[in-house]
């Protein structure tokens, strides 16, 4: 079973590893976005539940290709 946590993770992986590719004016967005989706991780596995902005999660999905 993904956990919210895992769901965040995979999509900061997921945009480091596509960082080089992304070129003109969203040339050095991916890094701030990964950064603050494993923040969000973070604070999700530190907490002991599901407690992460809605945002983040939308964000996350969107980069796995699992939004609704």
């Amino acid at each position: 079973m993904t956990t919210i946590a895992d769901e965040l993770h995979e999509a900061a992986m997921t945009l480091r590893d596509v960082a080089p590719q992304i070129t003109g004016r969203l040339a050095g967005l991916a890094d701030p976005v990964a950064a603050w989706l494993e923040a969000e991780a973070a604070r999700v596995l530190r907490n002991g539940r599901t407690l992460t902005t809605h945002h983040a999660l939308a964000v996350a999905r969107a980069v796995n290709g699992t939004a609704e």
